[in-house]
């Protein structure tokens, strides 16, 4: 079964987090807390340091640590809250996926980019309580891993930024990456800020030396 790992560093939102898990998850499952003191009362929980300046050294040492006991995990940021069906509906969606080549398989969310953004409207879609794309399985290059199962063998580290970590790791895994039918509610930008401009200035001096192909792609502007 999965563990989880989540990351944090102000924990402002992780009392909430935390309470979902404890309602919606089996306790069965383990919860690696990095950042945080919290001891969830239903799951076991290994709390670890985090001494990382960035979204990506601070999730590649959690899930190091995860992986030495487990292949599966669910990658989760500190400020989502879980529905009772986010778990069964992506364990769902986990089955009707085929094994073969697959990567991340990523929930929706209200804060999130593009397609997984749980507003985003597909053809055929209308205002209604929920979408028809809802209830679709979508494959696409990149996933934000905001609550995101991998398995082990699959996985390859994510560059040690913030913004766009996430993209150029989809990118390095070369694997199908999924949106599941699966939600969680999602508050968004509470460690980063709010400053998006300053976030991807933050990100472009590495992405310029480590991967010029895709500040091309993404600073054109800056690439000119």
């Amino acid at each position: 079964m999965p563990a989880v790992v989540i990351c944090t560093t102000n924990s402002k939102c992780l009392p909430v987090l935390a309470a979902s898990i404890t309602f919606y998850l089996p306790d069965f499952w383990t919860v690696y807390l990095s950042g945080s003191d919290m001891v969830l009362p239903k799951h076991r929980t290994i709390n670890l340091p985090n001494a990382a300046t960035n979204f990506g050294d601070a999730y590649n040492a959690a899930v190091h640590e995860a992986m030495r006991s487990h292949d599966e995990l669910i990658i989760a940021n500190d400020d989502i809250v879980l529905t009772p069906y986010t778990w069964q509906t992506m364990a769902e969606d986990l089955q009707i996926i085929p094994e073969e080549g697959r990567g991340w398989v990523a929930a929706r969310s209200d804060y999130a980019r593009g397609m997984q953004n749980i507003r985003y409207r597909h053809e055929g879609d209308s205002d209604t309580i929920r979408h028809t794309s809802e209830g679709l399985i979508i494959e696409t290059e990149i996933i934000a891993p905001i609550f995101a199962y991998i398995h082990k063998d699959v996985w390859v580290d994510f560059p040690p930024i913030n913004w766009f970590s996430d993209d150029i790791q989809c990118l390095d895994m070369k694997a199908k990456n999924y949106i599941s039918r699966a939600f969680v509610h999602h508050v968004g930008s509470q460690t980063c800020g709010q400053d998006f401009n300053a976030c991807r200035d933050d990100a472009y001096p590495w992405i310029v030396k480590n991967r010029p192909e895709l500040a091309k792609r993404w600073f054109p502007q800056k690439i000119s």
